[in-house]
């Protein structure tokens, strides 16, 4: 059941990560062409490139989390041969980044609430558009880590 609801997690965010990226992508050919062929780079120039940037990292690492391609780049195995090592190694691997992405969770939480009040320079949105996406991903990170600590085990 865990593996269904973080499979639609990390597909749900994989498309809002590939949103996000064409949007940035889009953000930052407009603002080169504003302010290198027009002379006028707009007032939102540093602002909104850097909220997609920061959203769509912390979006997309769930779909890396999910297809296990993050934080271990596949060196596991090249370091442990024993099949049976290497699943408690992963286990041990999944346990610490649930509690770490916990955490991070509250911590983000505590900061996107200090920062509910605050606006940003150029766009005038609260600060805390940004700080929220800590907690976001790192409770998406926290459920796609317990999904893969709680999943049986197959040789690594």
């Amino acid at each position: 059941m865990i593996a269904d609801i973080n499979e639609k997690l990390a597909v749900s965010c994989e498309a809002l990560a590939a949103i996000g990226c064409a949007v940035l992508a889009a953000l930052v050919t407009t603002t080169v062409f504003m302010r290198f062929v027009l002379g006028a780079p707009p007032h939102w120039a540093e602002e909104l490139p850097r909220l997609m940037l920061v959203w769509s990292a912390f979006v997309g690492s769930v779909v890396c989390s999910q297809r296990r391609t993050q934080l271990t780049a596949g060196i596991l195995p090249l370091l442990i041969s024993n099949p049976e090592y290497r699943n408690y190694v992963d286990r041990f691997n999944n346990l610490v980044l649930l509690v770490l992405f916990g955490l991070l969770a509250k911590a983000g939480w505590d900061l996107t609430e200090l920062t509910m009040g605050q606006t940003t320079t150029a766009l005038q949105i609260p600060s805390a558009v940004l700080y929220l996406s800590v907690p976001v991903g790192c409770t998406a990170l926290a459920l796609i880590h317990l999904g893969l600590l709680v999943e049986p085990k197959e040789n690594l």
